[in-house]
C-alpha cells in the first residue's frame, strides 16, 4: 500500500512539473487521500494525507508563487481533508455496521441458548414433579392400600374362623382406611394445575379447595385472602401447591380440628401462612418427611421462603416470596 501511494504521488507531482502552468494536478490527490484512509491503518493514513497536503502547498507555491498560489492551495487542501474525512466517516460506519452485525449475531445465539436452557428447566422442572407425586403416592396411597390388603385378609381369616365380630371390626377399619385414602387422592389430584387457578386466579383457588376440604373432612377452615396483584403463574402454582401439601399433611397427621390460611401483602413480599392446632411434630427430626421435601423445592422453583415452625399446639408454615 505505501509503494502504491508513493508511485501515484511521484506521478502527481510529475504532473504538475513537467505541466507548470496547469494546476488542477493537484486535484488527484483528493480520491489518493480517500484510498489512503481506507487501504491504511488511521495513523499511517494520516501521515499519507500531511505528505498530500505538503505536496500540494508546495507545488502550488513553487507554480504560482505567493501569494497568488494561497487560493488555489486552499481550495485543493480542503478539499482533500474533505475527501479523507468523508472516507473515514464511511469507513466508521462500515465497521460500526459489521459490529452491528456480529452483536446481532450473538445476540440471537444468546436467545437461541435461552430457549434451549428455559426448555431444559421446564424438563427438569417436570421431572422434578413427577418424582415429587410419585414420592406422595408412594408414602400415602400405595402404603394406605398396602394397609387395607392386609386388613381385608385379617377379615377374611375371621370370617373362615367364624369371628363375626372381630370381621366386623376389621371392616370397619378397612372402611376408615379406605376413606382417609379418597382424601389423600382427591389431594394429590389437585395438587395438579386445577383449570380454575389458571381461570379465576390462586385467591378464588384457594377458596374453592378449602371449602371443599371443610365440607370433606370436617376440619374447620378459616381464610383470610387479602386482594393481592395477579401474581406470575409459577408462583401462583408453587403457593397453592404448598398449600395443598400442607393440607395433606394436616389431614394424615395432625389431628388437628381446625385450620387457618392467610395470604397476604408485607410490603414488597406476598406471604402465604397455614396454621393448624394439631399435635406438631419435631422439625429438625422430620426434615425430609411429610411432604417437607415436596415443599421446600416449590419453594425453591418459584424462589420462595419457606419456614416451618412447630411445636405441641400445632404447626405454621410460612412462605414468603417477592414477584416482579
Amino acid at each position: 500500500a505505501h509503494i502504491y501511494l508513493a508511485i501515484q504521488t511521484m506521478f502527481i507531482i510529475g504532473g504538475m512539473l513537467l505541466y507548470y502552468e496547469l494546476d488542477f494536478f493537484a486535484i488527484l490527490f483528493m480520491p489518493l487521500g480517500g484510498q489512503a484512509m481506507f487501504i491504511l491503518p488511521r495513523l499511517k493514513a494520516i501521515v499519507w494525507i500531511g505528505i498530500f497536503s505538503a505536496a500540494i502547498i508546495i507545488g502550488q507555491l513553487t507554480q504560482f508563487e505567493f501569494p497568488n498560489g494561497l487560493p488555489f492551495t486552499f481550495l485543493y487542501l480542503a478539499g482533500l481533508f474533505f475527501v479523507a474525512s468523508f472516507s473515514t466517516t464511511m469507513l466508521r460506519t462500515n465497521e460500526a455496521r459489521i459490529q452491528s452485525d456480529r452483536l446481532l449475531d450473538e445476540l440471537q445465539q444468546a436467545h437461541r441458548q435461552l430457549q434451549d436452557y428455559a426448555g431444559q428447566a421446564e424438563e427438569l422442572a417436570t421431572m422434578k414433579e413427577r418424582n415429587r407425586l410419585a414420592r406422595e403416592l408412594h408414602d400415602s396411597v400405595a402404603q394406605t392400600l398396602y394397609g387395607l390388603t392386609l386388613q381385608a385378609e385379617a377379615a377374611a381369616r375371621n370370617l373362615t374362623a367364624g369371628q363375626i365380630d372381630e370381621a366386623a371390626g376389621a371392616l370397619r377399619e378397612i372402611r376408615d382406611s379406605a376413606q382417609q385414602t379418597l382424601q389423600e387422592t382427591r389431594l394429590l389430584i389437585f395438587e395438579l394445575r386445577p383449570p380454575i387457578l389458571e381461570q379465576e386466579g390462586l385467591i378464588t383457588a384457594l377458596q374453592n379447595r378449602l371449602e371443599s376440604v371443610e365440607s370433606r373432612s370436617g376440619l374447620k377452615v378459616q381464610i383470610m385472602l387479602d386482594e393481592v396483584k395477579q401474581l406470575s403463574a409459577g408462583i401462583e402454582a408453587g403457593l397453592y401447591g404448598i398449600a395443598n401439601e400442607a393440607l395433606n399433611n394436616i389431614l394424615k397427621h395432625a389431628r388437628a380440628k381446625s385450620v387457618k390460611v392467610s395470604l397476604k401483602k408485607q410490603g414488597e413480599k406476598i406471604v402465604l401462612e397455614i396454621q393448624d392446632d394439631g399435635v406438631g411434630f419435631d422439625v429438625n427430626g422430620m426434615s425430609g418427611g411429610m411432604g417437607l421435601n415436596g415443599m421446600k423445592e416449590r419453594a425453591e422453583q418459584f424462589g420462595g421462603d419457606l419456614q416451618i415452625m412447630s411445636d405441641n399446639k400445632g404447626t405454621t408454615i410460612r412462605v414468603e416470596v417477592t414477584d416482579g
